[in-house]
């Protein structure tokens, strides 16, 4: 006879007196005594971060929290006005767009990185590898995801306090390096500005400390969750939804394609 199905979890278990979180029981050992900083990791990597380890957390869920009047927020704003009775929705509008043009690219980024540098590699050449890695973007004519910014032509500010954060919480290592010579050698190929942006800077610091590359995209993901709600919570008190509906139909313009109408 063969035995019964088993299904294997180590996030969680609800008993009757009790709630197991990662090993821990959640009313005795984390509530109160944890940060939430410390609760996203330990439940992205299964372990208690370290104090450095634990700020910088705290500044990956932080810094892409707000970015002004973006794609994604009035995704959100939008929805709330047309099904304010289903709040969860307009927050998934916000996030549902988070790809490879916006809010998404740390996963590819940390994709690029992690498979271009194995964890198991020990005195790699990273300069030969960031030429390789550049080349090999180069040849297909697509962008390196990590690098470079339409706003932030000039440098991220976000990426370079990334960078002095990790480097101050000894978390900065061969990913973040690795990034920074990708970085360079597209410079100096290219003849212009391509510095590190924001999402490759969180792709480079995640893989750093040890998370799977689709992973890279939670502290987006988390970190806009409170930016579209906080979008809604002034969608509530200070309506804009109708401003920007009648906004599109002012600038529209209508126009037939002749020849499919005539077909």
């Amino acid at each position: 006879m063969s035995e019964p199905l088993k299904i294997t979890t180590a996030l969680g278990k609800a008993e009757l007196h009790r709630i197991l979180v990662r090993g821990y029981d959640l009313t005795e050992e984390l509530l109160g005594k944890i940060t939430f900083s410390q609760m996203t990791f330990l439940m992205l990597t299964g372990r208690m971060p370290t104090p450095g380890q634990t700020r910088m957390i705290d500044a990956l869920l932080t810094v892409l929290v707000e970015h002004g009047m973006v794609s994604s927020v009035i995704a959100a704003r939008v929805t709330y006005h047309t099904a304010p009775e289903a709040i969860q929705g307009a927050v998934a509008a916000a996030i549902l767009g988070a790809g490879s043009v916006h809010l998404g690219s740390s996963e590819w980024s940390a994709q690029m990185l992690q498979e271009a540098l194995p964890q198991a590699t020990r005195d790699a050449d990273l300069d030969a590898i960031a030429t390789s890695v550049v080349e090999r973007y180069e040849e297909r004519k697509q962008r390196i995801p990590g690098i470079g910014h339409r706003t932030h032509a000039e440098g991220d500010p976000r990426a370079d306090k990334l960078f002095q954060i990790a480097r101050e919480t000894q978390v900065y290592g061969r990913y973040c390096d690795l990034l920074q010579r990708i970085s360079r050698t597209a410079e100096a190929r290219r003849g212009r500005r391509l510095p590190v942006n924001v999402t490759g800077a969180i792709a480079a610091i995640a893989s750093d400390m040890g998370l799977p590359w689709p992973m890279s995209k939670a502290f987006a993901i988390i970190g806009r969750t409170l930016g579209a709600l906080a979008h809604i919570g002034e969608e509530i008190q200070k309506p804009m939804a109708r401003n920007i509906d009648a906004a599109i139909k002012a600038a529209l313009v209508y126009e037939t394609d002749e020849k499919t109408k005539h077909d």
